[in-house]
């Protein structure tokens, strides 16, 4: 009786703490998150490493993290995240569109185009931006082929990263523009 009280407390004890960490890791990543919408990456990348540390095995958090990273233009610490993601779930199409995108910018140009042509042919609703960079995969290719001015190929690389960034902000804006008066309004409908 004594033994099966004790394995009892045991067991209790430890959920109580295990739980405790996934409340820890989960305020890390909601901040992490908080500063991703505010475009606040190095705050949002502090906050993911804290979370990462606590929760290492939640692939969630790697993803938001490479997110991060790519904004601030570390494409090889963002492909790190990916890899990482990837090796644990290799059907998530919105981070092998990511990984090929910062593959690109890191002019490996082979391993972009097996990633986007990959979502491409899995994923419809992903086929505009990958074609986008798939398009210009293509003519930097050629730009190399024919051996032309590295201005043009630098002025494609600065168009499509100037759409990469005008593209992440305005699904900021739409997050902002959403959450935030949904979040409030629901707090008003709870609180009447």
């Amino acid at each position: 009786m004594k033994n099966l009280f004790l394995i009892t407390l045991c067991i209790l004890c430890f959920t109580e703490l295990s739980s405790q960490n996934v409340e820890r890791y989960k305020k890390y990543h909601d901040k992490g998150r908080a500063f991703i919408l505010k475009g606040e990456y190095k705050n949002a990348i502090y906050n993911l490493d804290t979370a990462i540390s606590i929760m290492p095995y939640y692939s969630a958090i790697f993803q938001d993290r490479g997110y991060a990273q790519m904004q601030l233009k570390d494409y090889t610490a963002a492909i790190q995240n990916f890899n990482h993601v990837l090796n644990k779930k290799p059907f998530l199409d919105e981070v092998r569109l990511q990984r090929g995108m910062a593959l690109y910018h890191l002019h490996r140009l082979n391993e972009a185009e097996e990633d986007l042509i990959q979502v491409v042919n899995s994923t419809p609703n992903r086929i505009r931006e990958a074609t986008l960079y798939l398009d210009n995969i293509q003519k930097e290719k050629q730009i190399i082929i024919q051996n032309q001015n590295r201005n043009d190929l630098n002025e494609i690389r600065n168009q499509l990263e100037n759409k990469r960034l005008n593209r992440a902000r305005h699904r900021e804006e739409i997050i902002w523009g959403t959450a935030f008066p949904l979040a409030f309004w629901t707090s008003v409908f709870l609180c009447w």
